[in-house]
């Protein structure tokens, strides 16, 4: 799955979508949890037009009607994540994946490798490649007690590739990272429901990506992307 992430923008910039420059402000965030529900940075089509913006991570689902009603609805499921195989199936998603369709910005990943009973955190980056696209769908939602307006996203989800499938040994997937002119048709082209399910279930190369070991506690110390080797890899084994 895709729950833990990081991006870095260091200074403004313009980014290239198709015919579309985009303006990106400057944003640091190392290590982030979807379970922390804070907002993270996308891009996305409104009014016709491509923007960057900030929206809560979770794609809320249309029928909860208030905070109390999220908070509950997170007991049953998650809609951090939505399975690319079960997009049009997914009763949250399948309203929207014709129309709102978003790309996540992300600079690394997070996953972790099991080994007997013990857990090994990866960080994922992408080779030349220090901001790159992952495939979203997004809504709009409304709190019913409060009148609070909300734009919420979710990260689509993929097959593990074979480098991948070493890292997340137990479930095996991954995040659907797009390269540029296939995040272009995500947010862009008018698709049908065959082109929308062959991006969704795309994967990225493995020698397209690089990986390293990190501390274990890497979501709670300062230099969360710091390399840390453990003694239990080889080159030959951890790979």
């Amino acid at each position: 799955m895709c729950y833990v992430i990081g991006v870095k923008v260091p200074k403004k910039q313009t980014i290239q979508l198709g015919d579309t420059p985009l303006e990106l402000d400057p944003i640091d965030i190392s290590v982030q949890s979807g379970f922390s529900y804070n907002p993270w940075p996308v891009i996305y089509k409104e009014d016709n037009a491509l923007r960057p913006g900030l929206m809560h991570w979770e794609l809320i689902p249309h029928w909860t009607r208030n905070q109390k009603e999220l908070i509950e609805s997170r007991k049953k499921y998650t809609t951090l994540n939505i399975k690319s195989e079960g997009i049009f199936s997914n009763k949250v998603a399948q309203a929207v994946v014709h129309t709102n369709r978003c790309l996540v910005l992300a600079s690394h990943f997070f996953e972790w490798q099991q080994i007997e009973k013990e857990k090994y955190p990866h960080l994922i980056s992408i080779k030349e490649s220090p901001l790159f696209y992952i495939a979203g769908v997004w809504n709009t939602w409304t709190n019913q007690n409060t009148g609070e307006i909300k734009n919420s996203f979710g990260i689509i989800t993929t097959e593990a590739n074979s480098l991948m499938s070493k890292i997340h040994n137990v479930k095996k997937r991954m995040p659907t990272i797009l390269d540029e002119n296939l995040a272009n048709t995500w947010v862009n082209e008018n698709l049908n429901d065959a082109q929308i399910l062959e991006l969704a279930k795309h994967q990225i190369g493995d020698h397209k990506m690089s990986a390293y070991t990190v501390a274990k506690n890497f979501q709670q110390i300062e230099n969360s992307c710091e390399k840390v080797e453990y003694k239990i890899f080889t080159p030959q084994t951890l790979f």
